[in-house]
């Protein structure tokens, strides 16, 4: 690693030195094609010191902020770093941006890295050992770039390029879609079909795949990727610390042109509503519901991947030496009726559903389910899988219609748990019970030693949230239930540890949210204050045990 990366101001020389030219632009312009924010060093450093505190590594962040309010000296500590990039001149070029309050101290701090300045005019000095950099000061900023003719036409004003990102985040980067050349699109997309082709070429043909089928979606996906780099207009990834709210998140957000299919599909998903928001269970150890709604193109490119997989699953049956030759025909209708109601769902324009795993002490149980077009063909074709499996040895036992509940029609399903797995009788009961529903237009599928309570309980929270308006996709992790399930089966103090500290502090959950605007999506990873905890009072316990052993 370069050594520049080594020190505090290496976020601004190191992105300037190794930000070499990426490929040929043909288009000359000084809109930047991307952008870096580094917030301000005093918020940074406020930050590392509230991780590193509830980390339990306190001392360790008062180092760090030590060393680096001494290794920023010079540095306005007020205001963001940041850096751009802009093509030019057949090239792509960086310039990052320092604020400065005092240059020649801060070079002097970094003397053994960046060298003795050397004054080339134009108030520019040249510094770098092993690779060089230009710097030149203006308006209390110091430009830095890899050649003095790329310290032209300074702006003003450089953090004005940064936007809102050094407010929101501590470390973030924007590419400005529609500032890179069209010519470089062009060459990257030129690329990916090049390279697609050389795939093809290279790879034998494998059974049970169509080579044509593959080759066609594949130029279905590389046609996307073409439409997205014309229709997206900002793409932004953000890591932010969040000290009041007690948590850290990541953000990758996507914003579209206005007036375009991407924008338009983005819009679709804001204020989409679900009638399946009950599978977010407070009490689960893990949540999923998902809701989106799908435009025309995108129900044409579904159906074509529903096309191939049954033809694909037709050859498989026919090559299955396992299966014997008079139920190849039986098993072909029955998987062609399976893709017959995936086909017509997602016809439909429409995904809602969910999941939900529950750990309780010694127990494992875990539901799914979502809207379907046809239920009564779906239920119809687990009959005839049913019919179709039902003399092989080992089948489970099979019952239809052993009750029902707000309009879902439930069938059961229970195979025996071998005495020598003990471990899993268990989790889960002497018998494997799985619960089926089928609703006009709903499937559900539960397993464990409860799993039809567990499926009313669903079905009675989808109920009471009907047209809930939720976030296209959302993700809940906790970690104190799983903690406690896992010191159920294995007695460790040292997660039994874990689980008191949980239980005082809270806050344990990893967030993943996808929300959506009228031409825009953002995708964030929370980890709240707990989860962080948590993993610091591990580390330390770790490091005691490996010293006791020592």
């Amino acid at each position: 690693m370069n050594r520049f990366a080594k020190l505090a101001l290496a976020p601004a020389i190191a992105l300037a030195l190794l930000a070499a030219p990426v490929a040929a632009a043909f288009a000359q312009t000084l809109k930047p094609v991307a952008v870096v924010s580094i917030a301000s060093v005093e918020e940074n450093l406020a930050d590392v010191g509230y991780i590193t505190r509830i980390a339990g590594q306190e001392d360790v962040g008062k180092t760090a902020m030590l060393f680096g309010n001494a290794l920023t000296a010079g540095i306005d500590k007020k205001r963001p770093i940041g850096m751009y990039v802009v093509p030019q001149a057949g090239d792509f070029h960086a310039v990052a941006f320092v604020p400065v309050s005092n240059l020649k101290l801060l070079l002097e701090v970094h003397q053994e890295q960046v060298g003795e300045p050397e004054d080339v005019g134009g108030n520019i000095l040249k510094i770098g050992t092993d690779r060089t950099a230009y710097v030149k000061e203006v308006g209390g900023w110091a430009f830095v770039a890899e050649s003095k003719e790329h310290l032209s036409n300074l702006p003003q004003d450089p953090a004005a390029l940064l936007g809102d990102l050094p407010k929101s985040y501590n470390v973030a980067g924007r590419v400005l879609m529609q500032n890179i050349p069209d010519e470089l699109r062009r060459l990257a997309i030129d690329e990916m079909k090049l390279g697609m082709e050389r795939f093809f070429d290279a790879r034998p043909p494998q059974p049970g795949l169509d080579r044509e089928q593959t080759e066609k979606l594949a130029k279905s996906y590389i046609d996307q990727v073409e439409k997205f780099l014309s229709e997206a207009d900002e793409i932004t990834f953000g890591v932010g610390i969040d000290a009041a709210g007690k948590k850290t998140f990541v953000d990758i957000s996507v914003a579209a042109r206005e007036g375009t299919d991407l924008a338009r599909q983005m819009a679709r998903q804001d204020g989409i509503k679900s009638q399946f928001a009950g599978f977010l269970l407070p009490e689960a150890s893990v949540t999923l519901n998902l809701a989106s709604i799908m435009g025309q193109e995108e129900v044409a490119q579904v159906r074509e991947m529903m096309k191939a997989a049954r033809e694909q699953s037709a050859k498989h049956i026919d090559d299955d030496p396992n299966l014997p030759a008079e139920k190849r025909e039986a098993a072909k209708k029955v998987v062609g009726q399976l893709i017959d109601v995936a086909e017509q769902t997602l016809s439909a324009g429409k995904v809602d559903g969910g999941a939900a795993l529950v750990l309780l002490p010694k127990s494992i149980s875990f539901v799914a389910g979502g809207y379907v077009a046809d239920g009564a063909a779906m239920e119809k074709a687990i009959k005839d899988l049913v019919d179709l499996g039902k003399n092989e040895p080992n089948f489970p036992e099979v019952k239809f219609n052993v009750g029902s509940h707000g309009g879902v029609a439930l069938h059961s399903l229970s195979h025996a748990i071998p005495e020598s797995e003990a471990e899993a009788r268990e989790l889960l009961g002497e018998k494997l019970q799985v619960t089926i529903g089928t609703g006009q237009t709903s499937f559900f599928v539960s397993v464990g030693k409860d799993s039809e309570a567990l499926l009313k309980k669903v079905i009675d929270k989808n109920a009471a949230e009907a047209d809930k308006p939720v976030p296209p996709m959302q993700l809940n992790v906790s970690l104190l239930p799983i903690l406690k399930f896992y010191s159920s089966v294995d007695d460790n103090p040292l997660v039994a540890s874990l689980v008191s500290s949980l239980e005082q502090e809270g806050n344990d959950k990893l967030i993943i949210t996808s929300t959506a605007g009228p031409r825009s999506t953002t995708t964030r990873i929370e980890v709240q204050e707990g989860l962080v905890r948590v993993i610091g009072d591990a580390v330390k316990m770790f490091k005691e045990q490996l010293n006791q052993l020592q």
